[in-house]
């Protein structure tokens, strides 16, 4: 039976051996059984911050990451029970559909019943049944990363990270896949953290939306919070599209050269971009 796990970072940093700072003291609670989405543009920290809850970077020093309450930031990766799923599926193409499932199982020297048992049901969750004997090399993008998401979840993870697993997938079946991971992550009740830099991914999967630049967290919040009420001009501009007006503020309306538009934000004779969503 797989259990939510809640998530805590606690001012996580990471400076790279070349001195490059790829992501800046982040802390985030993350609730058991919660979808979070760490979204932003390449280069930004979400991947970084992905790693590190994985144990697969080690924060810098002063840096915490803990599952339950229970301090991980030492444990390797093999040892926290996280289930990963990457862009690029990572199966091993010298075994077949249903070996690629039992990995995990295998590693972890589940009994053969029960590996069986759970390898059965992975497969018949993620609809491959019938493609159990088949190699690796014989499967469509779609049923690899299906195969790849089945092997994630047979070990029963505390976590599931998710880095980027659609972006090699064409638009029909990336757009299908999105919809049952999201049905699929409902129905488990587990932990998930994804990263992408796919917007539609983001409000379609997310229960809460990181958004990330420069190795910052530019806002964190609900899907409605981060489409309608954006907290920077970066988020305004990164998500969706947006109409940007500059006004200055008096009498509790922006005052612009389109004309008056209410502003109860306080504030008063400062000059600021409002901004406002097409509809």
């Amino acid at each position: 039976m797989i259990t939510g796990t809640a998530v805590s970072l606690i001012e996580c940093a990471k400076t790279f051996a070349d001195g490059t700072r790829a992501l800046l003291p982040l802390s985030l609670e993350i609730e058991d059984g919660e979808t979070v989405v760490f979204l932003g543009p390449s280069g930004c920290g979400k991947t970084t911050t992905l790693r590190i809850i994985a144990g697969l970077e080690s924060p810098d020093p002063g840096g915490r990451v803990l599952f339950n309450g229970e301090d991980v930031t030492q444990v390797p990766i093999e040892l926290r029970n996280v289930g990963m799923v990457f862009q690029s599926y990572a199966l091993f193409p010298n075994m077949n559909v249903e070996q690629n499932v039992a990995y995990g199982l295998k590693v972890r020297k589940v009994s053969g019943a029960e590996s069986s048992r759970r390898v059965r049901e992975m497969l018949e969750m993620m609809d491959i049944v019938g493609l159990k004997d088949r190699e690796i090399g014989q499967l469509s993008g779609g049923q690899r990363q299906r195969v790849a998401l089945a092997r994630a979840i047979a070990v029963q993870p505390r976590v599931l990270l998710l880095d980027e697993p659609l972006t090699a997938l064409d638009a029909l079946l990336r757009e299908r896949l999105r919809v049952d991971i999201d049905a699929l992550l409902r129905r488990l009740g587990i932990t998930a953290i994804y990263v992408t830099h796919d917007q539609a991914e983001a409000m379609a999967l997310g229960d809460r939306i990181v958004v990330m630049s420069h190795g910052k967290v530019a806002q964190i919040g609900t899907p409605r919070q981060i489409y309608f009420q954006p907290s920077n001009r970066f988020v305004a501009d990164f998500i969706g599209t947006m109409n940007r007006v500059h006004g200055v503020i008096s009498n509790g309306v922006v005052e612009t050269a389109a004309g008056r538009i209410p502003w109860s934000k306080g504030g008063r004779g400062k000059s600021r971009y409002c901004f406002g969503r097409r509809t």
